[in-house]
């Protein structure tokens, strides 16, 4: 069983992108949602995938009843109606969160995407989430890479991603740009709430 399948068994799908098929690996947004009520008393109404790639975490927030909306920098060659709608109706949009304005969410969302940035452009990402009440992070890490090569695996991520850093590295990089940053075993998400909050 790859390495993927047991670190994120919460939530897989296949979908087809315009090289071939793929299967995307994530956490649920029931999930999300649980650890923000835990840590919050109350339920998220806002949510925003940074990174969203087909939609279908943004359809499935919105099928949980929060306004859900999303920004990915391309769109995938859809055969859901339901997830074309999303772009057609600019819940998500093509754009890079570098050209965003600060996002006003309660709950948001990162599969992978931290680390398609420089060291630079993380801390303009971050400053990005400064207005949100949570962000949930996932990516490989330096211990990922090991522990799956341990069992035979390599993580390869579409174009390399380029920020591999051990887990210690990404909390003090969250702290250093003001957020109080824990790693959740359950969803196996970096957990981060803005200093200002």
């Amino acid at each position: 069983m790859h390495y993927y399948f047991k670190k994120y068994p919460f939530l897989n799908y296949d979908y087809t992108d315009f090289d071939g098929l793929y299967t995307m690996f994530s956490v649920p947004p029931e999930m999300l949602v649980d650890a923000f009520t835990k840590r919050f008393k109350t339920v998220p109404e806002k949510f925003f995938d940074c990174g969203a790639a087909t939609g279908e975490i943004v359809l499935r927030a919105t099928n949980l009843g929060m306004l859900a909306t999303g920004i990915d920098i391309k769109q995938y060659p859809y055969q859901n109606p339901q997830l074309d709608k999303l772009f057609k109706s600019g819940k998500i949009q093509i754009k890079s969160i570098l050209d965003c304005e600060p996002i006003k969410a309660d709950l948001i969302f990162c599969n992978g995407t931290l680390t398609y940035f420089t060291e630079h452009e993380l801390q303009n990402v971050l400053s990005k989430f400064t207005n949100c009440t949570m962000v949930a992070s996932i990516h490989n890490t330096v211990e990922d890479v090991i522990a799956a090569r341990k069992q035979g695996d390599e993580l390869l991520t579409y174009k390399q991603p380029r920020l591999i850093r051990p887990r210690d590295w990404w909390i003090k990089t969250f702290a250093d740009n003001n957020f109080i940053t824990e790693y959740d075993t359950k969803t196996q998400c970096f957990l981060s709430m803005p200093r200002t909050r």
